[in-house]
């Protein structure tokens, strides 16, 4: 009977845990899902101002490429 008694004791404190991350999860969630979302915005558009700073140093060795090669 002891064994059982403890067991049930286990059981509800196992219980009581899981809702507790349960809900430390769903607060995870809702306010953190905002701020990364943000973050994300911010380095999107950082990485889209390095893609045209790239693509037009491109195009200026091409253009200087191609100028050395008709002079």
């Amino acid at each position: 009977m002891i064994e059982a008694n403890d067991t049930e004791l286990k059981v509800q404190q196992n219980t009581v845990d899981i809702k507790l991350v349960q809900q430390d999860l769903r607060t995870i969630k809702n306010v953190h899902l905002k701020t990364i979302e943000t973050d994300l915005r911010k380095i999107d558009k950082k990485i889209e101002k390095v893609d045209l700073r790239l693509w037009g140093i491109m195009m200026l060795i091409v253009g200087s490429t191609l100028a050395n090669y008709f002079m």
